[in-house]
């Protein structure tokens, strides 16, 4: 019995050891250790934008309260920081007629989550029109994550 424990005990160590001498380089989480990887790179930049939140109302009887544009599933930046989204969905003014889908970056988040935030702006809404560049409204999960100030009201640039 004492060999059976002992032998148990010294597998765990083994493991943890293991563990613990592993390096670990980040890319399974989309961690950014070299500082160069949080640039955006794109066409054009704009700046300074407003950027503010909204979240999914789950519980409303219209679809546009929790689905996009196209009705597609609404991703949420906390979705995405847990690594079960592929992108943050994102609104911009209807009247940019951005297609469907494309890529935004935003360094400013890049920089604080110390990696790379992948936006698609896929949604849109009437309080966003005439906003032209200057506003990004950011999906997160709920009300309260709406007033992080990482999300509410902060001045950032966008590059598309």
């Amino acid at each position: 019995m004492f060999s059976l424990y002992l032998g148990l005990r010294l597998v765990v160590i083994g493991v943890l050891l293991d563990m613990l001498l592993t390096s670990a380089s980040g890319k399974e989480h989309n961690y950014i250790f070299d500082a160069s990887e949080l640039d955006c790179s794109g066409n054009m930049t704009y700046g300074p934008i407003t950027l503010t939140a909204y979240h999914p109302l789950y519980d409303s009887d219209r679809k546009r309260d929790y689905l996009d544009a196209q009705n597609r599933k609404l991703y949420t930046l906390q979705e995405y920081l847990d690594n079960r989204a592929p992108y943050v969905t994102v609104g911009m003014d209807p009247d940019l007629r951005l297609p469907y889908g494309k890529e935004a970056c935003i360094p400013e988040l890049n920089r604080h989550f110390r990696r790379a935030v992948r936006l698609q702006v896929r949604d849109t809404h009437e309080d966003l029109r005439g906003g032209g560049y200057r506003r990004v409204d950011i999906c997160v999960r709920t009300q309260e994550d709406s007033y992080d100030d990482i999300v509410n009201l902060l001045q950032v640039s966008l590059v598309l």
